[in-house]
């Protein structure tokens, strides 16, 4: 799952272009400024919340222990995606990034246990993974950050042993 968040470090802003009317209408309701970065964000996370990759439909998820982001699927799936959040990205400040979490079926343990590695494990390499995937699209890897986390937030409306939250 995709969503922008800010990171603690703060940096000079620049001047943020001309918010869309749906941007506008989320702030509005707020009395937040529509310009500021928290609006946009606000704005771009509605956008995001419903991108995953592997998508679920033409592709489940990912193989059982794997993190296989193969070049034509992603390079599909990306023809659509990436595009915004570069677009998001480029609306906001260096100090916010894309956040990428992976996910696991509730499959096996969630930390290594001996030779198991752990649903926490398989979620960060996917996300990782999808991570590299993304700068090959020409989003900066500074602006990209990942985390793990495993079997414990299963893809929404999903059931967490099914496999599609690989």
């Amino acid at each position: 799952s995709f969503t922008l968040c800010s990171s603690a470090e703060k940096k000079e802003e620049s001047a943020a272009p001309e918010p869309s009317t749906q941007e506008q209408s989320a702030a509005a309701n707020r009395n937040v400024d529509v310009n500021s970065p928290e609006a946009i964000a606000d704005s771009l996370n509605e956008k995001l919340k419903d991108f995953r990759y592997p998508d679920g439909l033409t592709r489940p998820g990912f193989s059982y222990k794997k993190a296989d982001v193969t070049p034509g699927d992603f390079s599909e799936w990306s023809k659509t995606n990436a595009p915004v959040i570069k677009e998001g990205l480029g609306k906001l400040p260096d100090s916010y990034a894309l956040e990428i979490t992976g996910h696991t079926d509730a499959i096996g343990p969630e930390q290594a246990e001996g030779a198991k590695k752990g649903n926490i494990f398989y979620s960060e390499l996917r996300a990782n993974a999808v991570k590299q995937a993304l700068i090959k699209q020409g989003i900066p890897a500074n602006r990209i950050v990942t985390k793990g986390a495993g079997s414990s937030e299963p893809v929404s409306g999903l059931d967490a042993k099914d496999a599609k939250n690989r």
